[in-house]
């Protein structure tokens, strides 16, 4: 009875095991008799189940509860569209092929129109934001609220607009900015990495378009989107950089981490002599090579990651592309 109790008090929980609940029953249903004795009505009931049924639990425990934003519905729809795609044989797939070729068109542009619009709005509100990662973070709360859905939002909307509108932007102007990214020639490490990915990409859609069309071009999605990531990483890296003012050190590792450390919170700055910064609960900002400067926290603090990951610091190792920056942070 608790445990209902304590499920009731958490709309997202609730809606999380009804879907757990749905999802389960049509695996059952696939791998059941009834399924071989009549596969296309079955088909259409899973389908209605994963697209229609999933979005009506969580408009029904979520939204209608006022957790979320009406919008957010249209992220679910989409992952169970997803979802149907991979369970149901392409030989039944006939109901979803219309869902697909009319309604997610339609709710991917209401997404993205809607976010736009979101991000638009706070560009022109006072004082806005110098960080296009934070007006994007800002409009998916204001989308989708404050949540798992936002997080996700804000990452993917984050890491195109970097891949694709990122290269003409310079890096706001700070006197005591630093990046991490230079020193080791990443932009030269990632240009190779992005050719082989389009080589193997290549190599591998013309093998597994021998045997399956569909599994070449999932194949091919996948290299896309890491194309796409990489690109909008390096951006981010470029363009979102560590600064430090009379304040506080203000921590962006491109779209990897950000944390604000107050300065009464740093409590030591030394330089790094063993492996003792390998350990779970210290940040590390340093790509291919070793840091070598740990700021060392008074008290543990939170850092946000991709995804709205959250991990809980007590130190972090820096490897900065200029080490006399480090000195700023003794001033």
């Amino acid at each position: 009875m608790r445990c209902v109790h304590s499920l009731s008090r958490r709309p997202a929980a609730l809606f999380g095991a009804s879907a757990v609940l749905v999802v389960g029953i049509c695996i059952a249903v696939l791998r059941s008799r009834a399924f071989a004795a009549n596969p296309d009505l079955a088909a259409w009931g899973i389908t209605f189940d994963l697209t229609i049924s999933l979005p009506l639990l969580y408009w029904f425990f979520v939204v209608r509860g006022g957790k979320a934003r009406p919008l957010t519905i249209v992220p679910v729809f989409l992952l169970g569209t997803m979802l149907a795609t991979a369970l149901i044989p392409h030989a039944q797939q006939a109901f979803l092929r219309q869902l697909g070729r009319v309604v997610v068109p339609v709710a991917e542009l209401l997404l993205v129109t809607a976010l736009v619009g979101r991000i638009i709005a706070a560009r022109r509100e006072p004082n806005p934001s110098s960080d296009p990662y934070d007006r994007i973070a800002k409009a998916a709360n204001t989308l989708a609220g404050e949540g798992v859905m936002a997080n996700v939002i804000t990452s993917e909307a984050a890491m195109f607009y970097y891949a694709f509108f990122g290269w003409r932007r310079q890096p706001p102007m700070r006197e005591r900015a630093v990046t991490f990214h230079e020193r080791n020639g990443w932009s030269t490490i990632l240009a190779c990495i992005l050719v082989i990915i389009a080589a193997e990409g290549l190599a591998m859609h013309l093998l597994l378009a021998q045997w399956k069309s569909v599994a070449a071009w999932c194949w091919t999605a996948l290299d896309l989107w890491a194309l796409i990531w990489l690109l909008g990483d390096y951006q981010a890296l470029r363009l979102r950089r560590t600064w430090i003012d009379d304040e506080a050190l203000h921590i962006q590792y491109g779209l990897r981490w950000t944390i604000t450390v107050p300065r009464e919170q740093i409590a030591s700055v030394e330089e790094i002599r063993n492996e003792s910064w390998k350990r779970k609960e210290i940040l590390r900002i340093a790509i291919l090579d070793a840091p070598r400067w740990k700021v060392t926290l008074r008290e543990p603090l939170v850092a946000r990651g991709l995804l709205g990951l959250r991990k809980r610091i007590v130190a972090i190792a820096l490897l900065p592309d200029d080490d006399s920056w480090i000195a700023n942070l003794t001033r």
